[in-house]
């Protein structure tokens, strides 16, 4: 297991809280450079949280290598290694809506995100992850950090 900076996540999601939001963290993206003469992609996902028991909506964007926004681009989504699934991005984002139920039997911890783009024949492939944080109250605790 590995442990997050407790002071970097703690207040991140402090802010979070405060602001009433569910994703206003930094996003993490990649790039791979694994087929050439294609054009860079990048795809970006933000830290969620929600309490237990309550829906979660996690939003997703993909774009070109300047920033522009992709239309009509397949994602797939991950949750702690699993795959949930493929959208697709409308005015560069897609989101992935979980159930209140499905929140409830994740339990309360810290939950892995992950989000594909495979490439096509215009765009090479991109990954990014991020995390996805449960609580009894929907406010993040320093034990919940803990990934």
């Amino acid at each position: 297991m590995k442990l997050i900076s407790l002071a970097l996540c703690f207040s991140l999601l402090c802010c979070c809280s405060v602001a009433g939001c569910l994703s206003a963290a930094p996003d993490q993206t990649t790039n791979s450079d694994q087929k050439s003469g294609l054009q860079d992609s990048q795809v970006s996902i933000g830290i969620t949280s929600t309490a237990l028991g309550e829906p979660a909506s996690i939003r997703a964007t993909v774009s070109d290598g300047n920033g522009r926004p992709l239309d009509g681009k397949i994602i797939e989504w991950f949750l702690d290694g699993k795959s949930l699934g493929k959208s697709q991005s409308r005015n560069g984002a897609t989101m992935l809506n979980l159930t209140s139920e499905y929140i409830e039997n994740l339990g309360t911890r810290t939950h892995q995100l992950q989000v594909n783009f495979y490439g096509d024949a215009s765009y090479k492939s991109s990954t990014a992850t991020s995390f996805l944080l449960i609580t009894a109250t929907g406010i993040p605790v320093a034990e919940d950090l803990i990934v």
